[in-house]
């Protein structure tokens, strides 16, 4: 089973429900059970052990990083800081957040509204880092991003989008989960080839082995290629009409859950 976390496996409050604790405790423990999300590692963690699935492995930052059950890197995938210096000059002309992950270190300049909605949604917190000494501070650890999220005005997103795409036009994959969101990442990645290599060389299996769960743009191939992919009542239209199946219920409503019952358990 493959399943992605917002929108999807969390409920009203971003949390486990008792109810999908209890449906995936029905499970046999081998069962194989991986999180694929745009969320960093440590923000997942916690929600494996909720789950009873904590030591698999995960799919990060929408398969820019993969990690096996001892937390091994299986893949990474990053932008270049190039991509992001691009980034940091567009922002002189505009006032949005910009927020780097790489590996399991998030950075940001400071506290304001989208920071603090962020730690909300994961219970991470950041490391504030000022824009003007972003760059060397990677360059001083070797890291560059495996995401980088920009969250702000639509305008503001809009003309660093067209700049992007004017500068980087083979390097950055471009998502907008929302108006004020853009998660920038390695280009031609994806949750399903991270999933597909992954339990290849680790369980032997196939994507027509697996049952995925997701509700938005970044669910699509992986529902598509799964063997039985299920969309949440709340899913995007592209993501419904991609999966095998579509749950009456939302994730506020434990679809998860409800369909775990349904086909796995029952």
């Amino acid at each position: 089973m493959c399943s992605d976390i917002d929108g999807t496996l969390l409920n009203a409050d971003r949390d486990i429900a008792p109810e999908t604790a209890s449906a995936f405790g029905k499970l046999p423990k081998d069962f194989p059970v991986i999180l694929a999300s745009s969320r960093m590692p440590s923000a997942m963690y916690y929600l494996q052990e909720k789950i009873g699935r904590y030591g698999s492995p995960l799919i990060c930052y929408n398969g820019a990083l993969v990690l096996d059950e001892d937390g091994k890197t299986l893949q990474s995938h990053m932008v270049s800081l190039e991509l992001l210096n691009t980034i940091i000059e567009h922002h002189k002309d505009y006032d949005y957040n910009i927020s780097t992950h790489c590996t399991d270190t998030w950075r940001t300049e400071k506290m304001d509204y989208w920071t603090m909605r962020e730690i909300r949604s994961t219970r991470m917190q950041p490391v504030y880092v000022p824009l003007k000494d972003l760059i060397a501070s990677l360059e001083a650890v070797e890291e560059q991003p495996h995401k980088i999220m920009c969250m702000g005005s639509p305008k503001a997103l809009d003309s660093l989008i067209e700049l992007l795409k004017e500068r980087h036009p083979n390097e950055a994959h471009l998502y907008r989960s929302k108006d004020s969101y853009v998660e920038i990442s390695a280009k031609n990645i994806d949750k399903s080839t991270a999933l597909e290599d992954l339990i290849k060389n680790k369980y032997n299996l196939e994507l027509g082995n697996v049952m995925a769960f997701g509700d938005n743009f970044n669910d699509t191939q992986l529902l598509k290629r799964a063997g039985m992919g299920v969309a949440m009542a709340n899913a995007a239209q592209e993501v419904k009409d991609a999966a095998d199946y579509v749950s009456e219920y939302t994730n506020k409503q434990h679809a998860v859950a409800k369909a775990i019952e349904k086909f796995l358990i029952s």
